[in-house]
């Protein structure tokens, strides 16, 4: 839309006789003046109509100039000749200012500003109106600065003060953040030259507040626009101050982006400001102020909204304004749920915006008919049909509604690259309100996650959720989560909110089930209950993917075991599914009364043929409920029941079913047969083929299974996975499994044997061993300019060695080597590494671990290796009672976790060391959930005994 750019005072029409090159004579234009022509590639008549190319206004074509005693220098010069590109050649390489026409009346201006700075001001803001119906913005606003500096010469402050403040409003409107603060300083300057009995001086400071409250609102990063909201209530409307109603446009347009429940709030100066353009003079400019008032008063007014809608349809309105009005109504009926609705509404935005030649928004209204059929389905099969209109319809020319004086999300995107993270934000912020104003909902997406991007990597975690959730981005909100786990992000409302957002809250959510307090878990539950239902049945809009549905029920899933007994049972009953299986078992360690039903539904869920739920079944916390070593205890009936499905499924060969079987009852004939099966399959692996490579080994399960077996056999096994693991054709995921599979054996084989594969393991553990077949493609790291970037894991061997060395280190001293390299590792790049040289040195004696000082694993970066530190303190805590008060303070919950897990395992032997009762004080005060349970449990159990 236009901008209002600042008109002439009434008592500024004076004569200019000083000013003309005569003694009483001057130059002005005649009657008919040119608009002018913008855009490229047009193509003029000799009589200067316009035949093609990008038409913004009609151009008249009579240009004549006269001689006039009394000339109106409001009006602005023109050429003596239509436009022409040869012209625009000639002014852009000698510059607008350099003309035949231009340079002698600068000069004049120049020479007469020490002597009439009156007149030179005069002459100024001819030049300046000139050069802006020209285009040239930037030069008027040079000499609108020279005419300001004339007008203080000539003592008229007042005058110069309300140009300034125009124009800074001017300014304001075309997004232009530098020029608006030098005007506003200069307002304050302008301002503090005034004296406080001058009766001017009141008005003069009233600019100034206003514009100030202004800068700060509307430009500030953070969004915070209090400034000139109190400002605007405070301030009566005046008649001085013409631009107000502009500023409470601009506010209420900056509310309805980044907090739309506020702009209600401002009913009354919106109103007040309707009814100043109503009564005001009539402009292109007015007029689109005026729609745009009235379209934030549609936000929470339901029968402006209804009248404006009438008046586009039935074209009572210009063009443009119907497409604007019909847009805004596309986007509410988006967010609404409204997708054949907000189809209708954008294909008529569409039709208005071609027919009033604003081709570069009626592109952006394209994309949001795309997206309303991506975001809401059904798919049609030229889903791409809008995206190649608008391709086509961008190159018919550059008219938009919005005139900025330079485009917010280039400027965004630029400032970016540049490392300039304020302006970044200042110009996303500018790009996200624009597209709310035009209402490009594509566009707002785009422009919310950009800030919302910036706003995270400044900081700003609270306003980068927010904006990720109106984005309707989960994993970036799932990540900032994790980032910070301690502290709970804004979370709205998951009901009456579009589908988008309502998923990447309960994203969001899900990222901080156990963070947020019981009373809001048993809340949010009964919401995603509701929301399961609603979109199954399809109540409420979804995707196409049905991504709100299956976010619902994940989260409803992790907050179960906090909920209620009857919310568990409903989850239970229908909600969990075989891909949140594992919610079984939480259940069971959370709510014990629940353990039956639980286990019941792992069972049915495996007996249907899930993987997952059958690989549950060999947990371990699943084995002691089943062998009624668990607290939640079953009847023995109950057990019994599960122990014959167990059967049934290992007989069936589900997957790790018979693992669960051995663990459960190790004497069934059925774990004997699959021993014997295992170790056949083991010993009959074909030797590796460079032209054929298979990933995926069950050399681990198989290797536990053996240990069923007699002493010989698996001594045999062990030497069968040593020659695996040595044979570099084999790919490093194998070799790593043949490591792991001996470590499962080791413990059961001789002393004389376990030397052997000490000695044997050495070379593992130093790295000599590293490399193996395929490790260009699909090991370690990929390139970052490879398009097929696959990783199955890193090349190195020497975590997994380690641990079997240290499994079957024959004494003191190779316990002690084992533990030197495990610190070495602890340096290693390869995070495996780290977490296998952390575990390596909480499984060594502490006769080998007594030299390690665990406040230098709790300074370690890795997490992992600050677990093996809260360990080694806790098992010495009268040693290191200041690092065990350290790590009960760590940012990262999984280390105060593991210090409760420590002293939870240390109470079940020996009393606990008072280092470790204050530590779980403090831990009982988690905002964990989990850290509390653990904590507290080991609390109450230390005071009943």
């Amino acid at each position: 839309m236009s901008r209002i750019w600042p008109s002439r005072d009434s008592d500024d029409r004076q004569d200019l006789k000083k000013a003309s090159t005569g003694a009483e004579r001057s130059i002005s234009t005649g009657e008919n003046l040119g608009l002018g022509v913008t855009g490229d590639d047009n193509d003029v008549t000799v009589e200067g109509d316009v035949v093609s190319g990008d038409k913004h206004h009609t151009v008249t074509t009579t240009h004549h100039y006269h001689l006039a005693q009394h000339p109106d220098p409001v009006r602005p010069l023109r050429a003596t000749s239509p436009a022409n590109r040869h012209e625009q050649a000639e002014q852009i390489l000698i510059g607008p200012l350099n003309t035949q026409r231009v340079a002698p009346l600068l000069r004049r201006a120049d020479s007469l500003v020490a002597s009439d700075p009156q007149v030179s001001a005069r002459l100024y803001e001819s030049i300046a109106s000139e050069l802006h119906v020209a285009g040239y913005a930037g030069h008027a606003m040079v000499m609108r600065t020279k005419q300001i500096a004339a007008l203080r010469a000539a003592g008229l402050l007042d005058r110069a003060v309300l140009l300034s403040a125009r124009l800074a409003v001017a300014c304001l409107q075309s997004g232009d953040r530098d020029q608006t603060g030098i005007l506003v300083h200069n307002v304050e300057d302008l301002a503090g030259g005034i004296d406080p009995g001058d009766p001017r001086a009141t008005s003069v400071r009233r600019h100034a507040r206003l514009l100030r409250a202004a800068l700060s609102s509307l430009f500030h990063p953070l969004g915070e626009f209090a400034a000139l909201q109190n400002v605007l209530k405070e301030e009566e409307a005046d008649g001085e101050a013409s631009y107000r109603p502009v500023l409470v446009l601009l506010l209420a347009e900056q509310m309805l982006a980044f907090a739309p429940e506020g702009v209600a709030e401002l009913s009354g100066p919106i109103a007040d400001a309707i009814l100043a353009l109503t009564g005001g003079l009539v402009n292109d400019a007015n007029d689109d102020c005026l729609i745009r008032l009235r379209l934030a008063r549609s936000d929470y007014d339901p029968m402006e909204r209804r009248e404006l809608l009438r008046l586009a349809r039935r074209h009572q309105v210009p063009s443009r304004h119907a497409a604007l009005i019909l847009a805004r109504e596309g986007r509410r009926q988006v967010v609404a749920g409204g997708a054949d609705e907000a189809l209708d509404a954008y294909r008529s935005a569409v039709n208005e915006a071609i027919r009033s030649d604003l081709p570069q928004d009626a592109a952006d209204w394209l994309y949001s008919i795309r997206g309303v059929n991506a975001w809401y389905g059904p798919w049609p099969e030229d889903l791409d049909d809008e995206h190649r209109l608008a391709q086509a319809l961008r190159t018919t020319g550059s008219g938009r509604l919005l005139e900025r004086a330079r485009s917010p999300r280039e400027q965004a995107l630029s400032a970016l690259v540049r490392d300039k993270p304020r302006e970044a934000v200042l110009s996303a912020q500018r790009w996200l309100v624009d597209t709310v104003i035009t209402g490009d909902w594509t566009g707002e997406l785009e422009a919310a996650e950009f800030l919302a991007d910036r706003y995270r990597a400044s900081g700003e975690r609270d306003l980068a959720a927010v904006l990720y959730q109106r984005a309707g981005k989960h994993k970036p909100l799932k990540e900032l989560a994790a980032a910070d786990s301690d502290t709970v992000l804004p979370l709205g409302e998951l009901r009456n909110v579009p589908w988008w957002i309502a998923r990447a809250r309960a994203a969001q959510l899900e990222a901080q089930a156990d963070v947020v307090s019981d009373t809001e878990a048993v809340a949010y539950l009964d919401d995603l209950l509701d929301l399961a239902r609603q979109t199954f049945s399809g109540e409420i809009a979804d995707s196409p993917q049905h991504s709100l549905y299956h976010q619902a029920v994940r989260t409803a899933c992790a907050l179960a075991p906090r909920g209620t007994p009857t919310q568990a049972r409903e989850v239970l009953a229908t909600v969990v599914t075989a891909a949140e299986a594992k919610t079984c078992l939480t259940i069971c360690q959370a709510q014990p009364e629940l353990a039956l039903e639980a286990a019941t539904k792992l069972f049915d869920l495996a007996s249907s043929g899930a993987d997952e739920a059958a690989g549950l079944l060999a947990d371990e916390h699943m084995a002691a409920l089943l062998t009624g070593t668990s607290q939640a205890a079953l009847e023995d009936a109950d057990m019994a029941s599960l122990r014959s499905r167990l059967v049934e499924l290992a007989t069936a060969g589900r997957h790790l079913s018979d693992i669960a079987l051995c663990l459960v009852e190790p004497d069934h004939p059925l774990v004997q047969t699959n021993a014997e099966q295992a170790l056949d399959r083991i010993l009959s692996r074909p030797a590796p083929n460079p032209h054929h490579t298979a990933f995926g080994t069950r050399l681990v399960s198989d290797s536990f299974l053996v240990c069923q077996l007699d002493k010989a056999r698996r001594q045999q096994c062990a030497d069968a996975l040593m020659t695996i693991a040595a044979e570099r054709g084999e790919t490093a995921d194998s070799r790593r499994d043949a490591l792991t599979g001996i470590l499962n054996l080791i413990t059961d084989l001789p002393a004389e044997y376990g030397k052997k594969v000490f000695h044997w393991v050495k070379d593992f553990v130093l790295g000599t061993q590293d490399g193996s077949h395929l490790d260009g493609e699909v090991t370690g790291t990929p390139h970052p300019l490879s398009s097929l970037r696959i990783s199955l894991g890193p090349a190195s061997l020497r975590g997994p060695a380690l641990k079997l060395a240290q499994a079957c280190a024959p004494d003191d001293e190779a316990q002690a080597w084992v533990r030197d390299r495990a610190v070495a590792l602890l340096r290693s790049d390869t995070r495996s590494d780290i977490y296998d040289a952390a575990i390596t040195l909480t499984r060594l004696p502490a006769s080998a671990t007594h030299t390690i000082d665990p406040g230098l694993l709790a300074a370690h970066t890795d997490r992992r290796a600050r677990q093996a530190g809260a360990i080694l303190a806790a098992r010495r805590a009268d040693q290191h009672v200041d690092t065990i008060r350290n790590l009960a303070k760590d940012p990262d919950y999984t280390i105060r976790r593991t210090v409760a897990e420590t002293a939870a395992h240390i109470a079940n032997d020996t009393p606990l060391h008072p280092a470790l009762l204050q530590a779980l004080d403090l831990l009982a005060q988690d905002p964990h959930a989990s850290v509390r349970r653990i904590a507290l449990g080991v609390c109450r159990d230390a005071a009943g005994r």
